[in-house]
């Protein structure tokens, strides 16, 4: 390994040498050139008889760089060469590092050295000594003699790479001694320290257990008594919640009795006296439905997030119309006219429910107790810029569904928008269950029916959101064409929106 180091340090010693010594022949040639008055007129090598003395490979070897760039041209050509020729072949020598035997023999396969056959002494025999010297057996022969020539090195290299080894390892010995001495006395103090550790461990965990235990178990009571008083004090609240609305409906009907009872005289009091009882009879369930309805369907913040998706198509339409009044059919406890109200957008709603259309105008809102129906019917031609109702035409029959959409027609202004929300037939579970839930629904009417209507009734650029998905829909996706159907059946949009606009 020593000897090829060092063969591999001489070699570049060797090519070291070499490259200073063409660059040093360059920097002389250039001076040379410098002083001259054109490189194209280098000077002689023989004053006389260039053109006709006889050359040999082995003097033509032996000239300088420059000398051979021209020498070489009169040896083979006969004739100086040109300050092209004369550059690029003293370039190739001291720059790209050529051979001097392969510009030789590029030179003696020329086709103008083969026409002037000029004869070079020695010629072949220095081609045939350069393949030979170049050959691999020479080569291996000359790698063999210089590492007999280095074996000495080789041989003394071994031996003291040996003692060093045996140096090492007596340092070795010594230090493993000592280090099993400690790692003995370690061992010692680590094996009592793990006792101790492991009794210290054992008691911690049976700490732990037990306290964790405990822990548990009180966690447990503390859950199922605070779930059981949740659940009590959310069913307190709702009955609180029912009461109060009852006896403020009761206290509307008997105010409202006493107020037949003092202005009606004469004959006409009886038939006044059942028409306010009539009147109040039909208000009898208001507290109920809407109980109902806080229960069953939702929140006022989730109905508010769910109604949000329509809100940007009701800016459109109020801003394209003159921001005119958006009116709101079965407003109900007022969340998608709350939202409105937060836009900054006009809007009025219109409900039959007598405790839902006074919790509106507490926080605010305006609201009317009043049939939208008869109210659209009587509203100006061009009016509005909107027409909403969220879950109101499942509960009319058929020729109150398409009046509502004439009407809502009518009074929109061009570019104005009709929105209806309803349940969601092509839900199984909605159609065969939930919808049922209500007992005021009527006839489910499925999406395409309802787009039908709203084309055949005169509105343009139909659109249906399909809204609501059972969010255990998503929980797994089948590869199976008939189980995918029969996800999307159970667990699809519970609810659609179906959105239709007026034309200029």
């Amino acid at each position: 390994m020593n000897s090829r180091m060092e063969s591999k340090t001489a070699a570049s010693a060797l090519d070291l040498d070499a490259l200073m010594e063409k660059i040093r022949a360059e920097v002389a040639e250039r001076k040379q050139l410098a002083g001259a008055d054109s490189p194209s007129a280098p000077e002689p090598i023989v004053s006389a008889d260039v053109a006709t003395r006889k050359w040999s490979a082995r003097e033509l070897l032996a000239l300088p760089a420059t000398d051979f760039a021209r020498a070489a041209h009169l040896a083979f050509f006969g004739r100086e060469p040109s300050p092209d020729e004369f550059v690029r072949l003293r370039d190739r020598l001291l720059v790209d590092s050529v051979g001097r035997m392969r510009i030789l023999r590029e030179f003696r396969r020329s086709p103008e050295a083969r026409a002037r056959k000029l004869h070079v002494e020695g010629l072949m025999q220095e081609f045939v000594w350069d393949r030979v010297y170049w050959s691999p057996p020479a080569k291996f022969g000359r790698a063999l003699g210089r590492g007999v020539r280095n074996l000495w090195l080789v041989r003394r290299h071994i031996r003291e790479f040996t003692e060093r080894v045996e140096t090492l390892e007596r340092r070795a010995a010594q230090t493993t001694a000592a280090l099993r001495n400690v790692q003995s006395a370690q061992m010692n103090d680590r094996q009592n320290a793990n006792k101790h550790v492991r009794r210290l461990q054992d008691t911690i965990e049976a700490d732990r257990r037990n306290a964790g235990a405990l822990i548990q178990k009180t966690e447990r009571r503390l859950d199922d008594g605070l779930t059981e008083t949740k659940s009590r004090l959310k069913e307190a609240e709702g009955r609180l919640a029912d009461h109060w609305r009852g006896i403020v409906e009761h206290k509307r009907g008997l105010e409202n009795l006493e107020l037949v009872l003092r202005s009606a005289t004469g004959s006409s009091l009886e038939d006044r006296v059942a028409d306010a009882v009539t009147c109040e009879a039909s208000h009898l369930l208001d507290p109920l439905y809407l109980s109902f309805e806080d229960r069953y369907r939702g929140t006022r913040t989730d109905i508010k997030e769910r109604q949000r998706v329509y809100l940007e198509r009701v800016k459109d339409a109020w801003a394209a119309t003159g921001k005119a009044l958006v009116v709101d059919i079965g407003c109900g406890r007022g969340e998608w006219l709350e939202l409105l109200s937060e836009s900054g957008i006009a809007a009025r709603g219109y409900d039959l429910n007598r405790i839902a259309v006074e919790e509106c105008r507490e926080r605010g809102l305006e609201a009317e107790l009043a049939d939208g129906l008869k109210v659209l019917a009587g509203l100006p031609e061009a009016s509005c810029s909107a027409v909403t109702s969220f879950h109101i035409i499942e509960h009319l029959p058929f020729e109150l569904v398409v009046k509502l959409l004439d009407e809502a027609l009518r009074v929109l202004r061009p570019g104005g928008v009709l929105i209806v929300e309803t349940p969601n037939p092509a839900n199984l579970l909605v159609a065969a269950e939930r919808f049922y839930m209500d007992p005021t629904h009527r006839n489910p009417l499925p999406a395409e029916l309802t787009a039908y209507l709203l084309q055949s009734r005169g509105f343009a650029d139909i659109e249906i959101l399909p809204l609501h998905p059972e969010p255990r829909g998503s929980q797994e996706e089948y590869s199976d064409p008939m189980l995918r159907l029969l996800q999307q059946k159970l667990y699809g949009p519970q609810d659609y929106g179906a959105i239709g606009r007026k034309d200029a």
